[in-house]
């Protein structure tokens, strides 16, 4: 009689562990996501100006994400031009 209530305790652990562990990996999968989507340049720039900024970097031009600057003076017209 006594093992159905330790029984039921565990099992009811378990799921909560499982559901607690699932949602971290949820969190972590999100930052990772949004840390992704941000480390580029011009992420938070509108898509058109997103594809302008691609196009200006296929050409290779140099740029220190350090420092901010570059070289090429397309990409640094496009820089000031679409500041956060």
């Amino acid at each position: 009689m006594s093992a159905t209530p330790l029984l039921f305790l565990g099992v009811l652990t378990l799921a909560l562990l499982t559901v607690l562990v699932a949602g971290l990996r949820l969190e972590v999968d999100q930052i990772r996501r949004w840390q992704e989507n941000t480390a580029n340049l011009g992420w938070w720039a509108p898509v058109e100006e997103q594809e302008r900024l691609r196009r200006i970097l296929e050409r290779n031009p140099s740029y220190d994400e350090r420092t901010g600057l570059t070289s090429d003076p397309d990409l640094a017209r496009w820089i000031r031009d679409n500041r956060p």
